[in-house]
């Protein structure tokens, strides 16, 4: 551990947790509404996690994968039940992303995504960040 680290605190997990939301119903939204396809939502939350997790590492100034697992942690909790609550109110399609019934492709799939992503930008901002500290 270098001198220069500092363990993100809960404002910054806030920050970056709203952040990767807004950013992917600033991204998704409108696909999703024009295609009635929940994917859309997967594929926003890509680049809205990546700069999430840039934060974090950014701010923590160590690559370290714990603060990207702990983020895509929480942002698929609140999606998924979200997402969920959306489908039991009939304001998204059944079966939830356009699959045949019975089919957990999109719940499987997403979720690694996410983890991957969030992993990945947690330690492309640690990196950056250990470059750039004297």
């Amino acid at each position: 551990m270098s001198r220069h680290h500092r363990p993100p605190r809960t404002p910054v997990f806030l920050l970056a947790l709203g952040a990767s939301a807004a950013g992917t119903v600033a991204l998704g939204a409108a696909p999703l509404l024009l295609t009635d396809n929940v994917w859309w939502l997967a594929l926003a939350s890509v680049p809205s996690l990546l700069a999430a997790g840039f934060l974090l590492g950014w701010y923590a100034r160590e690559p370290e994968p714990l603060y990207g697992a702990v983020l895509g942690t929480l942002y698929f909790g609140i999606v998924a039940g979200v997402l969920f609550g959306a489908e039991l109110a009939e304001a998204l399609p059944d079966p939830l992303p356009g699959l045949a019934t019975g089919d957990s492709t999109f719940f499987f799939v997403w979720p690694l995504l996410i983890l991957v992503t969030s992993f990945v930008g947690s330690m492309i901002g640690g990196k950056a960040a250990t470059r750039r500290t004297p």
